[in-house]
């Protein structure tokens, strides 16, 4: 089980943004809770997301890595179009266009800093090339490792395969 913590590096959403959950528990491909980690077996943990109705780009990230494969892009896959669908079904319509977009910032932020000082060349490009060119097996554990990033503790070795 991973237990939420805080990272001291998240950076909390601008003034005015602050987002409720208003979608039922999600289940992860480990069959955990994408907001605490918990497996489905048991209750959330009471500082998860599913129990405080607190919104954070971390939550939609682990949703969004189970939408992968129902958003390709040709060759790839369009890791906006899953953000966007797991935003709909998190924080509802009339917010998952802004959940979204604060959602990829944080992973834009995240791949631009496991890429280096070369990425920030591209930044408004990252996420995009980054489902153009990378497997799916890489692209879901980086949508966690974001997750991390943002302050939702997370063992990357732990991730497991996503099922076919």
């Amino acid at each position: 089980m991973n237990e939420p913590t805080t990272n001291p590096n998240s950076q909390p959403p601008p003034a005015g943004t602050a987002r409720r959950v208003t979608g039922a528990r999600q289940i992860d491909h480990n069959n955990e809770c994408v907001g605490c980690g918990t497996h489905s077996s048991n209750p959330c943990h009471p500082t998860c997301p599913f129990e405080t109705s607190s919104f954070s780009p971390s939550v939609l990230l682990r949703a969004a890595a189970g939408r992968l494969r129902d958003n390709p892009a040709g060759v790839g896959y369009d890791i906006r179009g899953a953000l966007f669908a797991a935003a709909m079904d998190l924080v509802g319509p009339d917010e998952a266009a802004a959940a979204a977009d604060e959602g990829q910032e944080v992973l834009t932020g995240f791949l631009v800093e496991e890429w280096g000082e070369q990425a920030e060349q591209i930044r408004a490009q990252v996420v995009y090339r980054h489902g153009l060119f990378t497997d799916l097996d890489n692209i879901a554990p980086s949508l966690y490792a974001a997750a991390r990033h943002d302050g939702l503790d997370f063992d990357p070795d732990a991730f497991g395969d996503l099922p076919a």
